[in-house]
């Protein structure tokens, strides 16, 4: 019967060192909690996963990894204070399951354990993700749910890179879901064509909360090193190798602005030390909360950068070095499009007016893009709703 509290398992990237990717995870959680149910993150952390995320250096990923790991030996210390902080608001804040899972086949004990479960958000479908590149296939049985004899769904996953031949390879193990959902809507007709079922597209999970509810499970109190003040918050996946002219363009920003720029970068942490930067490399997810929280603007090239600057109504720019044509085809683009926040794309630092960031004017209006967002969270909580309680789910 509809509306009683299931046993729901959930299996996604909960453990990397990612705050997009901790924060979706901690997300579902907390909504499928919201909806009365009884929610276990199953602890799975494949070699390959803690291999990469526990290591600083010599992670196995190559040379070119490996050298531009080594360019963050200034700030190791700064990147084991942040390990240490992910790992706390891991244990801390998800339901995680009593035992820890290394290889694909230690999760068959827990077959009948689960109402149902739940193949969470994030790359877990993609070949290409840093926790599957270099591991056998069967290193994703986990996240197809191959392991339970129970009812299986989707939630926002994501195949991303994946080519088409990839994704024929796991189109059999899609096929036997109850219902799938993909958080792209150009991955839904493809998921589409080789699973043979319909797809729904629904929204990032950490859209699935708003601003206030965020506020309210993980408090984001002014736990960072910035200092009193205001500073536009830089958050970026950049590598080592076009850093330094990044950040000297971020400094020229500074110096227009009249405010010093928080630089979140772990992939190339080792920001200079100047009066205009501030490098916050050790910010955990919760601290990550807290700088986009109490940020005057927000500068970024992150997916997930991008849905909290937009959920907590900051003045933001997605900067991009192709063209905005380009943009507009990723997975950013595509949410920018839904919300009809095109205009915040940029190319250059110098398209960013120094009186937006001050907030002496062109303040967002957010009303239309509130709406639609409202409209994207509720489709996406009736799917959850229809699939753990084995409605029809169609086209």
């Amino acid at each position: 019967m509809a509306g009683h509290p299931l046993n729901i398992g959930i299996i996604t990237y909960h453990a990397a060192y990612n705050y997009g990717s901790v924060l979706q995870a901690y997300a579902t959680q907390t909504k499928f909690a919201d909806m009365g149910h009884n929610v276990t993150m199953v602890d799975y952390r494949s070699e390959e996963g803690k291999r990469y995320y526990e290591r600083l250096y010599f992670r196995g990923q190559g040379l070119k990894s490996t050298l531009a790991d080594l360019t963050m030996l200034p700030v190791a210390g700064k990147r084991k204070l942040r390990m240490k902080r992910f790992e706390q608001f891991i244990h801390t804040n998800l339901q995680l399951s009593a035992k820890q899972y290394r290889a694909p086949e230690e999760l068959n004990e827990l077959a009948e354990t689960f109402d149902v479960a739940v193949s969470g958000s994030d790359q877990i479908i993609n070949k290409h993700s840093n926790e599957l590149a270099r591991a056998d296939w069967e290193y994703m049985d986990p996240y197809l749910l191959k392991w339970t004899r129970r009812r299986k769904i989707s939630y926002a996953s994501s195949p991303a890179t994946m080519n088409d031949e990839e994704l024929d390879h796991i189109g059999p193990a899609l096929a036997r879901f109850d219902a799938l959902s993909a958080r792209e809507r150009s991955a839904c007709a493809r998921l589409e064509r080789v699973s043979g079922k319909h797809v729904e597209h629904v929204c990032d999970p950490t859209l699935l909360l708003t601003a206030n509810e965020w506020m309210r499970h993980v408090p984001a109190c002014r736990k960072t090193v910035v200092g009193e003040g205001p500073y536009l918050l830089f958050y970026s996946l950049l590598r080592p190798k076009r850093a330094m002219g990044v950040f000297n363009q971020l400094k020229g920003l500074s110096r227009r602005i009249g405010m010093r720029i928080a630089v979140l970068t772990p992939m190339a942490g080792n920001v200079p030390n100047c009066a205009e930067l501030i490098n916050v490399l050790e910010a955990g997810p919760e601290e990550f909360l807290s700088l986009m929280r109490h940020a005057q603007a927000v500068l970024t090239d992150s997916y997930h950068g991008t849905l909290f600057s937009i959920n907590f109504h900051k003045t933001f720019w997605v900067y991009t070095e192709g063209t905005k044509e380009h943009e507009l085809d990723t997975r950013r683009g595509q949410v920018l499009q839904e919300l009809g926040l095109t205009d915040r794309i940029i190319t250059d630092f110098t398209q960013i007016p120094a009186v937006a960031v001050t907030n002496k004017g062109q303040v967002i209006d957010f009303s239309r893009a509130d709406i639609a967002l409202q409209a994207m969270r509720d489709r996406s909580i009736a799917y959850l709703g229809r699939a753990v309680y084995a409605e029809t789910i169609s086209g």
